[in-house]
């Protein structure tokens, strides 16, 4: 296999990318992403263009997320039940025949919304399938940092996505747009079909026989590990973070600046977590639990220095320095994807996903709501110092159970009492 001669034990990109299955998976993923947050965009822009009402294009945006709140816990099982490969070619086709279906001109707005809730419920099936699928094709190290540069292209997908989709939407129309992420979803199947190897499903025999009943099986699992447990757990003081895209524009409004400024301070956290993508892999080829805490402190501690009202060059800083740090998640998470049980990988998979968003979306409410009868710095600071309290008990518990125990260097079953394995 790629990089088993490296002396040294690190795996590098030469090593990921010379796996057939894993450059097909990237190539599915990349052409996905670019064309689903273009359709995103222009989607949300277009119905604002077209009503002048803000609230019905926050119901659109809304539609852009909240199905994977169904789709996570119900919906992922299928990456168990049945074969992965199969789950993923279904759902790119599936959404590609319903974005079709939305670029037929003249739709009403209802059936855009029916057509979109499907779509996105469709999301969670596939992304359980991709990363259960990625966990076998990666093991160990390697499911680390093919999860890094997988995310390194979400991102950078989501920045350039959101900011072409209205351009693009401007010069071509929204149908042509909607056509667009149809056939970027129709060349990912492709792909799948001609790189990944079919596999049996996973779900074991005497599995739970509906969909809530492995939902109920997943999250008991986890919940009766410590390990795993926490890891959903971590997924809190990342929320906090969100503080820093949210209340952007009226921390610029505090500082005497405009949407210019609002702009650099929206983009600040996402290009701290690109940096922290590219560059931490290398520094960091082994993550440990001492890792953990320490840079989940420096993710959420910076934010407390917004008490002192910093500048915008200053706050940049503290933005980007916090979305580095973030990178920590990335080995915790492939930790938890290679921790469960492959029988029920998908749907512990999906849970993860969802708690993470639900949380955020939690975060971002609740801040919008405080900065109504508060300065936006001040919200600032008091995330940072939740957030804080909250990575230094979870780090706390995360050590005590991992002790020096390096963290997805080989694919495991965690042991009856949830001890951290050696």
């Amino acid at each position: 296999m790629p990089g088993d001669h490296a002396r040294d034990g690190r795996v590098t990109y030469a090593d990921i990318f010379g796996e057939r299955e894993f450059r097909a998976l990237f190539i599915s993923r990349a052409l996905s992403t670019i064309g689903d947050y273009v359709a995103r965009a222009a989607l949300v822009i277009a119905v604002f263009s077209e009503t002048k009402s803000t609230a019905l294009m926050g119901i659109t945006f809304a539609l852009t997320t909240l199905p994977d709140l169904i789709g996570g816990p119900v919906l992922a099982g299928l990456a168990d039940r049945y074969p992965r490969r199969a789950v993923m070619v279904a759902a790119d086709m599936g959404r590609a025949l319903l974005l079709l279906a939305m670029a037929i001109p003249g739709l009403p707005l209802l059936a855009l919304w029916a057509l979109l809730f499907v779509i996105r419920l469709l999301d969670p099936p596939f992304y359980s399938a991709y990363l259960a699928t990625m966990s076998v094709v990666l093991p160990g190290k390697r499911l680390v940092k093919g999860s890094a540069v997988t995310q390194l292209v979400n991102h950078v997908s989501y920045t350039l996505g959101y900011a072409g989709g209205g351009l693009i939407v401007g010069l071509t129309g929204l149908s042509l747009v909607l056509v667009f992420n149809a056939a970027t979803f129709v060349l990912s199947g492709i792909v799948i079909l001609a790189g990944v190897v079919t596999r049996p499903a996973t779900a074991l025999a005497d599995a739970p026989a509906t969909w809530f009943g492995s939902t109920r099986a997943a999250v008991r699992y986890i919940t009766s590990h410590p390990r795993l447990r926490l890891t959903i757990l971590f997924t809190l003081p990342i929320a906090s973070v969100l503080v820093c895209e949210t209340l952007a524009a009226p921390y610029a409004v505090e500082l005497g600046y405009g949407s210019a400024v609002a702009g650099l301070l929206m983009g600040a956290g996402p290009a701290g977590i690109v940096l922290g993508l590219w560059l931490l892999p290398m520094i960091i080829p082994d993550q440990r639990a001492g890792h953990v805490a320490v840079l989940s402190v420096i993710s959420v501690a910076p934010l407390m220095l917004f008490i002192a009202v910093p500048g915008p060059a200053i706050a940049c800083g503290l933005i980007v320095l916090s979305g580095v740090a973030l990178y920590y998640w990335i080995p915790l998470a492939a930790d938890f994807t290679q921790s469960v049980p492959d029988d029920m990988r998908g749907q512990s998979v999906g849970l993860l996903t969802t708690t993470m968003r639900v949380t955020q979306g939690a975060a971002i409410l609740i801040y919008g709501l405080v900065a109504q009868n508060a300065r936006s710095s001040t919200v600032f600071a008091a995330a940072g110092v939740i957030g804080t309290v909250m990575v230094i008990a979870l780090s706390v518990a995360w050590t005590r159970a991992n002790g020096a125990a390096t963290i997805a260097v080989t694919p495991r079953t965690i042991p009856p009492h949830g001890d951290a394995v050696q």
